[in-house]
């Protein structure tokens, strides 16, 4: 676990150029806006994943973007921060995008942190850690989670205790976190902050990990069995498919990329390995490309 150093040294501000979305964890963390824990976070830390599972799931995926983030990426190869990536995605989202303008699907293997048949809206903080919603992880499939629900059901009893121990360690007055231990941590966020918080949130992930680790056997297979089918399941009701799927993955390494149908026409002309000196393919029909991208998964399967 990390010293408070480490922590403080994770703190530094947000780099520019880092997703808009983004948000502050002295802020996020304490946000739980529902009943119960359903809003709780639990980090999707490539430091604490290698810890609790030593030999990470590597996997090929793609990554919907635009031009100038591809620059962004280039930097980002190697390292401890994490992207959201995809094995399947509707074709009119290459072009739309979904955090960027789109246009652009990047190819890369990665390490997996997450991967789940639907969109699991993974997070980044300001200081480049991702989180998930605690319900996300639980909630059954078809009301987009990930059905890790009777797998570690005694989990969030933990998850709860870890709150209430960190509410009587910190608490400034008399406020009892018990019967309603969400508003005794909305109250603790909004009565602390400087150093004391820094602590808070320095308790918060080593107790996390902790739990993560008694939970490590149905944790990993909640998070990663889907790299082992890689295929989305209509909604029972609707018969709908997801949009996308999402694969959180980190230390990635880009093998290409892939230029939409919007933009195809700008790089008719241009040498195929002059995209930042990245190769690069050209798509007049981002329903072939969206094939291609079925092909590519389809081999990688398990």
């Amino acid at each position: 676990m990390k010293s408070f150093k480490g922590y403080l040294k994770e703190a530094a501000p947000v780099p520019a150029g880092s997703p808009a979305w983004t948000e502050s964890l002295s802020t996020a963390l304490f946000d739980l806006p529902r009943a119960g824990l359903k809003d709780v976070r639990i980090p999707l830390s490539p430091s604490i994943f290698k810890r609790i599972w030593p030999k990470p799931i590597r996997t090929t995926a793609f990554h919907v973007t635009d031009y100038a983030s591809v620059k962004k990426l280039i930097k980002m190869q190697g390292k401890k921060r994490s992207i959201s990536a995809f094995y399947n995605m509707d074709f009119d989202m290459i072009s739309y995008g979904i955090r960027t303008q789109g246009g652009y699907v990047v190819e890369l293997e990665g390490d997996v942190l997450v991967a789940s048949p639907d969109d699991v809206a993974s997070a980044p903080d300001k200081t480049g850690r991702r989180w998930i919603i605690w319900s996300t992880i639980v909630d059954p499939v078809n009301s987009h989670g990930m059905g890790g629900g009777s797998k570690i059901a005694k989990m969030e009893t933990d998850i709860e205790k870890l709150l209430v121990d960190l509410i009587i360690k910190y608490q400034k007055g008399d406020y009892q976190p018990k019967p309603n231990v969400n508003a005794a941590w909305i109250y603790l966020g909004k009565e602390t902050g400087g150093k004391t918080k820094s602590l808070i949130i320095k308790d918060y992930i080593d107790g996390m990990e902790k739990i993560m680790k008694k939970y490590s056997r149905p944790l990993k297979s909640i998070f990663t069995d889907y790299t082992k089918v890689k295929i989305q399941e209509p909604d029972e009701d609707s018969g709908d498919f997801a949009q996308w799927d999402e694969v959180v993955v980190n230390n990635f390494k880009i093998k290409k990329v892939h230029v939409g149908q919007e933009y195809a026409m700008d790089f008719e002309d241009e040498d195929p390995l002059d995209m930042y000196g990245l190769p690069f393919e050209t798509w007049h029909d981002d329903g072939d490309l969206s094939d291609y991208i079925t092909r590519v998964v389809g081999a990688h399967a398990k």
